[in-house]
């Protein structure tokens, strides 16, 4: 039986520049080969098949809706996203721990897409980390009533 897998993933963004700055410098993603597609854009190599495609056009943004990148130096990406101010604590709360052990946070890019990065299960995690402010002190899950408002966001 052939196994499914995900190609890749397409993200709008309003500034290619301050995109591409984000996912490279703040995520680590490195850059891919990217086709000319008469407007501006750039690929992401996420593993050996699977991509993240940016294209600079308009387009709506959603509060939650997201995609998961799980990365290998979580600790890293914590550390930039926080110097950057990019860690979204308004819509899944703060970065926490999950019953798994695998830490789970979320990054709002320049345009204002939702990102979560996980780290890798098993990974060892810096206590410090794990005692900063912008974590929950306990491991668990985000929990929301059913019914209850996505709450409002508006990106920077």
């Amino acid at each position: 039986m052939a196994e499914y897998h995900l190609h890749h993933v397409n993200v709008n963004v309003d500034n290619l520049q301050l995109a591409v700055a984000f996912y490279r410098d703040i995520i680590g993603l490195a850059l891919d080969d990217t086709p000319d597609q008469k407007f501006r854009s750039q690929f992401f190599r996420i593993g050996p098949h699977q991509q993240i495609h940016m294209n600079e056009l308009a387009d709506a943004h959603q509060v939650r809706g997201h995609f998961c990148i799980a990365v290998p130096e979580f600790e890293q990406v914590f550390r930039r996203a926080k110097a950057a101010g990019a860690i979204d604590l308004k819509v899944w709360g703060r970065v926490r721990q999950l019953p798994s052990g695998v830490m789970q946070m979320f990054l709002r890019d320049p345009s204002g897409n939702l990102i979560e990065i996980a780290s890798q299960r098993g990974a060892a995690i810096d206590p410090a980390v794990l005692a900063d402010e912008l974590v929950e002190p306990t491991r668990g899950m985000y929990r929301m009533e059913p019914g209850a408002s996505s709450g409002a966001h508006e990106p920077a």
